[in-house]
């Protein structure tokens, strides 16, 4: 019997004890890291996206890295044991696109968790922290991330630029919470840094002790606790200025999507606050991956002028579900 095995029967005697499976946990991640020192990886991109029952979004967070991705990269899709029709629609993109979509279903909802295991199958050397809740994406965002690491030594984890509108906030907390940096044509916001879109490197990951696994624990913030450790070591975190990604969190594309279930089962454990904002909501309008799409390319056009990203306005389009492959 291996470690893991071992881990997950132990795990099964004590129900919702995050002490034995995390010790199972950081034994592969070990394992993991002491490989990884006689491993040369390839410049490429392992991403890492954990989902649950969000079909209509997770098309589109698909679609937008296959379309806008240029160097070589894998997509894990981590299934946190989805009751929709997530299995086939993942399991259809892993067909079109072969040896780059991989599709791991778990046997129940990890939620954020999955992140970690999936990183412990990653085989490039930078790693994507994503959410199934983007809808569009800047094209060639992988090179400028690999600029920016080039550019800044100790930069720790860069997490793409959001658009903003009368939807959402994408996550991103007011401009006065950050400061810039800029070397060349790179600059970075630097301050409170969400895992919407974000990037680290495998030898930053391996050193600083990689994500939190709390198995029974569905949503620890796994970003946050890793910038944390980030900063005890000398990294810094920020945000990629120019490229953007449309990151449709908040009340409104959920509800608008029929997405409330979803909701209530992030917030009814930890900020309890949040659940009456999904029912308090008015849906005037339903937009559309065509409408995300349309706005990260006005928000680019807007900082190649010299001004800021969309705060309001922009097309908007109406249409009954997002498409699916």
């Amino acid at each position: 019997m291996n470690i893991q095995s071992l881990g997950k029967a132990l795990a099964d005697l004590s129900p919702k004890n995050n002490a034995i499976p995390r010790v199972a946990y950081l034994a592969r991640f070990l394992k993991r890291k002491i490989k990884d020192r006689r491993v040369n990886f390839d410049e490429g991109f392992s991403l890492v996206l954990a989902t649950r029952n969000r079909t209509q979004f997770l098309c589109s967070a698909v679609t937008a890295v296959i379309a806008n991705t240029q160097l070589p990269f894998e997509l894990l899709i981590m299934d946190n044991a989805s009751d929709d029709e997530t299995r086939e629609v993942c399991q259809t993109f892993e067909r079109k696109h072969p040896g780059v979509v991989r599709y791991i279903r778990l046997t129940r909802n990890y939620g954020t968790n999955a992140y970690a295991l999936g990183f412990l199958q990653a085989k490039y050397r930078y790693l994507v922290d994503m959410d199934d809740d983007i809808l569009a994406l800047s094209r060639g965002w992988d090179r400028s991330a690999i600029a920016a690491f080039r550019r800044f030594p100790r930069l720790g984890f860069l997490a793409m630029n959001v658009v903003q509108d009368q939807y959402t906030d994408g996550g991103k907390h007011d401009i006065s919470k950050y400061s810039e940096l800029t070397i060349a044509d790179t600059t970075l916001e630097v301050g409170p840094t969400g895992g919407w879109f974000a990037v680290t490197t495998r030898s930053i990951y391996n050193e600083v002790g990689g994500f939190i696994f709390l198995p029974y624990k569905p949503f620890p913030a796994e970003d946050g606790k890793y910038v944390r450790k980030l900063t005890k070591n000398g990294y810094f975190a920020g945000i990629l200025r120019k490229t953007f990604v449309y990151h449709a969190n908040g009340p409104y594309w959920n509800r608008a999507y029929g997405y409330g279930k979803s909701w209530d089962e992030k917030y009814q454990r930890h900020h309890k606050d949040f659940l009456p904002l999904i029912r308090e909501v008015q849906i005037d309008e339903v937009p559309t991956p065509q409408y995300a799409r349309a706005m990260v390319i006005l928000a680019e056009q807007r900082y190649a002028a010299g001004g800021s990203t969309p705060a309001d306005g922009g097309p908007v389009v109406t249409q009954d579900c997002c498409e699916l492959p």
